[in-house]
């Protein structure tokens, strides 16, 4: 586990009911895709009539409901600066 990735928790209930934990902030969301980050890693949660129903992100707890058909991990890549895209 990476160092500056804190600890969390995915719990999927019968593909219909989804809660995380340790929630940073909801990227964006719609009917079909979700977006968290968490910690610098975005989960991408995406299915059919997707809401979210509760959302404290005061405690980093989001719950989504819906038909959820995929649960992705993407590690999100820090921007490089100018000066390092010029100088490769």
């Amino acid at each position: 586990m990476n160092e500056n990735t804190r600890r969390h928790t995915v719990s999927l209930t019968d593909r219909a009911l989804l809660t995380v934990t340790a929630v940073d902030e909801v990227l964006s969301f719609d009917e079909t895709l979700v977006n968290l980050d968490i910690g610098g890693t975005m989960l991408s949660v995406s299915g059919r009539e997707l809401s979210v129903t509760k959302l404290m992100l005061e405690s980093g707890e989001v719950c989504i409901k819906g038909q959820i058909e995929a649960i992705v991990y993407e590690v999100t890549q820090k921007s490089k600066g100018v000066f390092s895209r010029v100088f490769k």
